[in-house]
């Protein structure tokens, strides 16, 4: 036996009859028809719903599709970030105490001498083998 006020409850959340006939475990016919003869007045209030949460999905995709990274979110954040002496972009504390959890703290300058001197050490090279 199909539950009427759960049928009315899913619909009026904007599911159509395919959808709550695979949450009731049912045949779609039948929560159709259900639909067809105790539902009618509630058609415009279900489409509302409908296109109310086809909106919410499509914003919600598009958003997640967005990403900065960090370099370009310090680019255009220029204001609380600081320069120190190794040439590393890092917060400053002074102007902003407190950030949110995914602003980056710190973009590492790659061409600094330090991190030149890292990457010559890491690939073994010698000047001796050059000249041999």
């Amino acid at each position: 036996m199909l539950d009427k006020e759960k049928v009315k409850e899913l619909y009026l959340q904007g599911y159509n009859a395919v959808d709550i006939a695979f949450i009731l475990n049912c045949k779609p016919d039948t929560v159709r028809q259900c639909i067809h003869r105790n539902l009618k007045e509630f058609k415009k209030s279900h489409l509302a719903t409908k296109i109310r949460n086809k909106e919410i999905d499509r914003i919600t995709r598009y958003e997640a599709k967005q990403y900065m990274s960090d370099a370009i979110f310090i680019k255009k954040n220029r204001s609380i970030y600081k320069t120190n002496s190794d040439g590393d972009i890092v917060i400053d504390v002074n102007i902003a105490p407190i950030v949110s959890f995914d602003t980056p703290k710190r973009l590492k300058n790659e061409n600094s001498l330090k991190e030149i001197d890292k990457r010559i050490r890491k690939s073994n090279y010698r000047k001796d083998e050059l000249f041999v």
